[in-house]
Parts: structure tokens; sequence; C-alpha cells
């Protein structure tokens, strides 16, 4: 059995993360991030992704499992997220190249590795993983009553559903993998509101598409991963942290 790994790049760049979220004031590098983003708008974005509240939140839209608490995979795990057999090259190197940025922005919280499965049925993931499935369009009324572009199924450790199992996303076969959404609410992220903040992949709601993460994204997911504090925690907590002054 042949089966297609890319396990991604592991190098942390916190630092330079961390810089567009990091004091609220200006500063600049080389690396192409914006910075200049205050501590209220920091805030706004963190309580947006990691809880469904506040002025970019999207009410409308979903939250993975528990609301009030931070959702994630548990520490130390390694979650394999598998594309279908028909997924073509340019789509699974898509998923590489954004499941890579993950891995650098949560800086070895959990790990990804990329995986192209000889299989198309991927609706019965295992634990710490996370598929796409690619389906026609009477299965994606099936599965994402609710949603045409695409929608994720997700499982929930024992004891709380803060700690993710797995999950299982659905894509139209007239799309393909268009975008990095639903493996967004995969890591355990909320929708934000488009007309708020139309930053990344987390604002592609209705109809607006944004296929990638952003740095302002990237950004928040690293200053939250790399902060000490536990998956499952409150937006007290995070309060009490520093993160969301």
């Amino acid at each position: 059995m042949f089966i297609k790994k890319s396990i991604s790049s592991l190098v942390i760049h916190g630092f330079l993360l961390t810089l567009l979220y990091g004091c609220g004031g200006d500063s600049s590098d080389d690396t192409g991030l914006t910075q200049n983003v205050s501590q209220e708008r920091q805030s706004k974005h963190i309580k947006a992704l990691f809880f469904g509240t506040g002025p970019y939140s999207n009410s409308g839209h979903s939250c993975p499992g528990s609301r009030g608490r931070w959702v994630s995979f548990p520490v130390g795990s390694l979650v394999e997220v598998i594309v279908p057999a028909e997924t073509t090259d340019d789509n699974y190197q898509f998923v590489v190249e954004e499941m890579d940025k993950i891995n650098t922005a949560v800086a070895g919280y959990f790990t990804t590795m990329v995986v192209k499965s000889e299989k198309s049925d991927l609706t019965n993931p295992q634990e710490n993983q996370l598929t796409f499935n690619i389906i026609d369009r009477a299965a994606m009324k099936k599965h994402c009553p609710t949603s045409e572009g695409g929608c994720i199924h997700m499982d929930f450790q024992k004891g709380g559903d803060y700690l993710i199992k797995n999950g299982k996303s659905f894509y139209p076969t007239n799309r393909g993998i268009f975008d990095i959404h639903e493996m967004g609410h995969g890591i355990g992220l909320c929708d934000v509101n488009p007309q708020a903040y139309p930053e990344g992949t987390m604002a592609s709601a209705g109809g607006s598409n944004i296929p990638r993460f952003s740095e302002s994204e990237l950004a928040a997911i690293n200053y939250v991963f790399t902060s000490g504090i536990a998956v499952g925690s409150t937006e007290q907590e995070f309060w009490d942290a520093g993160l969301i002054p």
C-alpha cells in the first residue's frame, strides 16, 4: 500500500509571529508581516477565534465543542490530516502548506502530518485524525444541510467537549478543497464576522471566501498556544493570564 505523506516543518518562528500581536505598537521587519495592531484589536480577534465572543465574532455561525472554553487537541498530540485519493496535487500541496503554517504557529503544542489516502470515503476518522471528504450535491445536503460550501463534524474526548478526538469535513465535488476553513474548526477555531474583521479563512462566511490562514490569525494562534495556558481554559482565565486585557 502506498500512502503519500508529508510531515510539515516544525521550525518555530514564534518571535516573528508574536511581533504582530506583541505590544500593540508600531514595528516592522523584513518578513512581510504587517505590524501595528493594537492591544484592543488583538483581544477582539482572540476572543472571536477562541470563544466566539466579542465584536469580531460571527454569532450566526459555529464554534466547535464547549462554549466558553478553549477547544483544541491535547498537548503532545500527533494529528493526521487526511485527504482522499481523488485530491489533486495542487489541493494536496495547498493543505500541506497551510498545515505547515499551523505547526509553526502552535510551536509544538501538537503536530500535524498531512496524509493522502488511497480511499475516497474518509467518513470514519480515528482518534487524532481530521479528514477531508469531497462529495456530490446530494451528499452535501445530507452532511451539510445549512452550508453549501462545506462543514465539519467533530467528536471529543471523554470527560469534556473541549479536547478534540477527531473530525470529518465535507467539501463539494465542483469546488474541491477550495479553502482551509474547516480545518480551522478542526483545530478548535471559531468563525469570525467578515464584516467586522475580514482577516483570514475563519472569516469565510456569508458568501465570502478567504482560502488561507492570514498572518493575523497565525499570530493569534501562536500568541495563545505559546502562552503556557491550557486547553479547556475559560475566557476569564485568558483574561487573568493577560491574553485578552
